[in-house]
Order: C-alpha cells, then structure tokens, then sequence
C-alpha cells in the first residue's frame, strides 16, 4: 500500500472508530433518558395504582351495593306484583258472590211483590165482602129495629 493509501485508511478507520464511539455515547445518553423515563412512568403507574386502588374498591362497593339494592327492589316488587294479584281475586270473587246475591235478592223482592199484590186483592175482596155483609146486616138491624120501633 502505498503511503496515503495508508493515511485515508488510518483516517477512514479514526473517523468510523470517532462515529461508533459518538455512536456509542448518544446511545449511553438516550438509554439513560429511557431509563429516567421508565422511572417515571413506574412512579406515575405506582401513583395511579395506589390512588385507583381506593377509587376501584369504592366502585366496586358501590356497584355491589347498586345490585343488593336492586335485589331488594326486585323482591317488593314481586311481592307488590303477588298481593295485588290475590287482592283482584278476591275482589273479582267479592263482586261475582254480589251479583248473585243482588240477582237473588231481586228475585225475592219480585216474590214479595207478587204476595203482596195477591194479599192486596185478598184485602180488597174482603174489604168488599164486609161492605156487602154489613150492607145485609144493616139491612137485618132495619127490619128487626124497625119493627120494633
């Protein structure tokens, strides 16, 4: 080789050993960076993990909560829905027994009526017998008192 041959080579070699160990430093710098980073980002992790922590448990307590309470609404709800459904029975069953009691009483009461129109006849044919009978008997008085007298 010749001799500047051998310089450019010293110089190519110097000048790719500079950039590799530039290389190398910015390298050193930005995986320090990454490391101050990670640092940061697991400290924020570990914030948010012990400040959610709280926040989690306290919505999980308020959903479980949510659902006992829904529970309990269901329940009486149900309840509600089953008295009701014995209560229209028994009303439906209340008002059935009243019709037949009211068709009852009106077939007594058309009963009633008829004896009493029968009993008002009878009245009156005796009340007109007794006119008659007393019409002869006033007519016996006559004849016998006016004989008398």
């Amino acid at each position: 080789m010749t001799g500047w041959m051998a310089v450019v080579t010293a110089v190519s070699a110097a000048v790719i050993a500079f950039s590799l160990v530039v290389l190398i430093v910015a390298l050193v710098l930005v995986l320090r960076q990454l490391l101050t980073v990670s640092r940061q980002v697991e400290h924020l992790v570990e914030t948010v993990d012990r400040d959610a922590r709280p926040a989690l448990a306290s919505v999980r307590r308020t959903a479980d909560e949510a659902g006992r309470v829904a529970e309990v609404v269901r329940g009486e709800v149900e309840a509600y829905a089953g008295t009701s459904r014995k209560l229209r029975g028994r009303v439906e069953r209340f008002a059935d027994s009243l019709e037949e009691r009211l068709l009852e009483f009106e077939t007594l009461l058309d009963v009633l009526q008829e004896e009493l129109e029968a009993t008002v006849l009878d009245v009156a044919a005796v009340l007109r017998t007794t006119r008659r009978g007393s019409g002869v008997l006033q007519a016996v008085k006559r004849a016998v008192l006016g004989r008398r007298g």
